[in-house]
């Protein structure tokens, strides 16, 4: 397709033959054939208006056009293809070889922390980055490895119905990192104020509600002490010295 220069430097470009019938942009043209084509629909739309309803307010916009493709080929002079931005997911794998992850298991397909591990292993690495195609290729393969009798993960229909339920959590680390979520909402333009909490490992331990009252009870016996009290002698002796 020839491309055409803007009606500003030849008016007659819009009206020669062969070009008076784009009227439509089309993504192969450039900005100055594109802005024509603009303004050809204009016209055209505008004309058609005029002879159906015999109002001069349709015409208006032919004017208000052309002095909008002015504007914008001034501040748009050549011609910008849109690359996309956002390349998080299309990249290469993001784990970093220095830090150590919790990769997938067949016991704990998506790394998620475990009731057992809060005793077992409180220091846990946080789960790789499910962004990863690396981490992704070891999901579904550790998902594949499975005991089930009743599950058919050669079927990819199933596999995916079956995976579905499950995901894998926003922290992997024992206890979750509250601090680091927080400052992520914050985007760490005001960060938290810690400096006055305790560490959320020992916060059941430290809580108000939780913490035994000291001196209450303490001094209570339990099931094994020694029974203390009064002896059947001594009650009688006291009740005689009391009917005295």
């Amino acid at each position: 397709m020839s491309q055409e220069q803007l009606w500003t430097k030849n008016p007659s470009v819009l009206f020669m033959p062969g070009s008076f019938q784009r009227f439509v942009p089309t993504k192969d043209m450039d900005i100055p054939t594109s802005l024509n084509a603009i303004v050809r629909f204009t016209i055209y739309f505008s004309i058609l208006l005029y002879a159906g309803t015999s109002k001069k307010e349709y015409l208006w916009s032919i004017p208000f056009v052309l002095l909008s493709t002015m504007i914008f080929a001034y501040l748009f002079p050549t011609q910008r293809d849109l690359v996309e931005t956002f390349t998080l997911l299309n990249s290469a794998p993001s784990l970093i070889p220095e830090k150590v992850y919790t990769m997938p298991t067949p016991d704990n397909p998506f790394m998620n922390p475990l009731l057992t591990e809060i005793q077992d292993n409180p220091n846990r690495p946080d789960a790789a980055p499910i962004t990863s195609k690396q981490t992704k290729k070891e999901i579904v393969e550790a998902f594949v490895e499975t005991s089930d009798m009743y599950m058919d993960t050669s079927d990819r229909f199933d596999q995916a119905q079956a995976m579905r339920t499950f995901h894998t959590l926003q922290s992997g680390t024992i206890p979750s990192d509250q601090d680091g979520f927080l400052k992520f909402l914050s985007k760490e333009q005001d960060a938290p104020d810690t400096s006055s909490t305790f560490l959320a490992r020992n916060a059941k331990l430290k809580s108000e509600t939780y913490v035994q009252a000291q001196g209450s009870l303490g001094s209570l016996p339990n099931s094994i002490s020694k029974l203390t009290g009064t002896s059947p002698s001594s009650s009688k002796k006291l009740s005689a010295s009391s009917t005295t």
